[in-house]
């Protein structure tokens, strides 16, 4: 059987459910955040995505066709355990050829000095400029991860960031 594109968003679903199922379609990303790359030691890590006072750009996923963004999460175990007044952030964007790449929800606190309680997901808050959320077919997304001038207290096995997504076409 050919793969056809669909060009009916709810009746890809309704298809979906009424066979009993719903495929979801999730992209994630996962990190390592340390104090610093020098050892094993906690909490160092020789194999650290991020240490402190470093920004990461990391390409996330590449639309295979048009799609809507339905959910941005994050998870840690745990989340980063910064020093007083540190923090850490990610953000996922959408870049747009010949004109400015658009954030698709708002920044997500993944550490903090209070940090979030371990395992519990933390739902972005969506964007909700009109069309932000639909991608094109071939458009990339990348995630930005910044970590603060401040001491990493505890190192961090991975944070991980998931987008949940719907073709559209």
């Amino acid at each position: 059987m050919a793969n056809v594109a669909t060009t009916n968003n709810d009746s890809l679903l309704l298809t979906e459910c009424s066979s009993g199922f719903r495929s979801r379609r999730v992209v994630e990303k996962s990190l390592i955040i340390a104090s610093a790359r020098t050892n094993n030691t906690a909490p160092a890590r020789i194999m650290a995505d991020l240490i402190q006072n470093e920004t990461g750009i990391y390409g996330v996923f590449v639309a295979p066709c048009n799609g809507k963004v339905l959910r941005i999460t994050a998870n840690g175990t745990p989340f980063a355990d910064m020093a007083a007044g540190g923090s850490v952030t990610a953000k996922l964007t959408k870049a747009v050829i010949g004109g400015t790449d658009v954030d698709l929800c708002s920044t997500i606190a993944i550490g903090d000095a209070t940090v979030p309680t371990l395992d519990t997901a933390i739902d972005a808050v969506l964007s909700t400029t009109a069309g932000a959320l639909d991608l094109l077919n071939g458009q990339h997304v990348y995630l930005t991860v910044a970590v603060s001038n401040h001491a990493v207290d505890t190192a961090v096995a991975y944070v991980t960031i998931a987008m949940e997504w719907l073709p559209t076409a």
